[in-house]
């Protein structure tokens, strides 16, 4: 089972790749990851790093504290 942080992350991510637009493959391409990397990330798979996490918010237009706001409202639930 994976961790409900990494998940809720994932799913964060997720929404904002779908309101773009974008694939795994735009998205790994654009951010220099694979589109495996990414697509573990939406998953929930991957333990991403602070600096990863801050490399997506940048290509994404959000803050981290956005994120951190998304999965407190998701571990609410």
């Amino acid at each position: 089972m994976y961790n409900d942080y990494y998940v809720a992350m994932g799913m964060f991510f997720k929404e904002k790749r779908h309101s773009k637009g974008l694939t795994f493959e735009q998205v790994g391409n654009s951010i220099g990851k694979s589109k495996a990397w990414y697509y573990d990330v939406e998953r929930g798979r991957n333990k991403i790093f602070l600096k990863d996490a801050k490399l997506l918010c940048d290509f994404y237009g959000c803050t981290l504290n956005d994120v951190q706001e998304f999965i407190d409202n998701y571990q609410q639930k």
